[in-house]
């Protein structure tokens, strides 16, 4: 019984040594070390972000196809976030797993299936390349956005405000209307009525789609363009 006693203390023992080194090694006052890598905050005493040179940060990003520009990577983190669609204004979630410049993007909780390279073309700018699908989407960091509380208008909400707003200064509402957007994000939306097979320009605006104000073309007269409520 006496042998049992001792060989059970040498055992408790043993343990409470075991125990110690390992925290002597890999702990602190504070708990266990983190081995996940520091994140760098990007983000300026004004409130506004800015470029910490890793592949994506915190921030929103907005993405251009060398023609228009398409939408905006919300990035709450750098891995995970929602992309914004600027002609449908609808929103998808995704993640991003990053090796170095390659990265994998899920897309609506998909698994990482869509491969793509990131290049760095200037502080707040990234190029990313499509594997599969052979196109490049330029990215830049807007860095007086906030990612938390971002918005902006869609194409289809631009056309029902710019017509909303012609009605109100005119009396009579347009018939028809074609919108452009630019890389900049700066819309550009013709206001038309059919004549004949054709349509007549009855009015045109260059709106900026994240403020919705911008000014009637080829003036300097500006306008604030909102979505009407049962007061207006």
């Amino acid at each position: 019984m006496k042998k049992r006693m001792n060989m059970a203390v040498r055992f408790i023992s043993l343990a409470v040594l075991a125990a110690m080194i390992f925290c002597t090694a890999g702990c602190s006052k504070d708990g266990p070390k983190s081995t996940s890598p520091e994140v760098k905050p990007n983000k300026n005493a004004d409130g506004t972000y800015f470029d910490n040179g890793e592949t994506f940060c915190r921030g929103v990003w907005a993405v251009d196809d060398g023609e228009k520009r398409v939408g905006y990577y919300i990035f709450y983190d750098a891995e995970k976030g929602n992309f914004h669609d600027a002609q449908l204004g609808m929103e998808v979630p995704f993640a991003v797993r990053i090796n170095q410049n390659a990265v994998d993007f899920s897309l609506g909780g998909a698994d990482f299936t869509d491969p793509t390279t990131v290049e760095k073309i200037g502080e707040g700018k990234r190029t990313l390349t499509w594997t599969n699908e052979n196109r490049t989407e330029n990215l830049m960091l807007l860095g007086e956005q906030e990612p938390d509380s971002f918005s902006c208008y869609s194409q289809n909400d631009l056309i029902e405000m710019a017509m909303d707003y012609y009605e109100l200064e005119n009396g009579r509402r347009p018939e028809t209307s074609v919108v452009t957007m630019g890389i900049d994000g700066i819309a550009s939306i013709q206001l038309l009525n059919r004549v004949g097979k054709n349509g007549r320009v009855i009015a045109e605006y260059e709106v900026d789609s994240i403020t919705g104000k911008g000014t009637v073309k080829g003036t300097d007269e500006e306008i604030q363009l909102k979505r009407m409520t049962t007061d207006d």
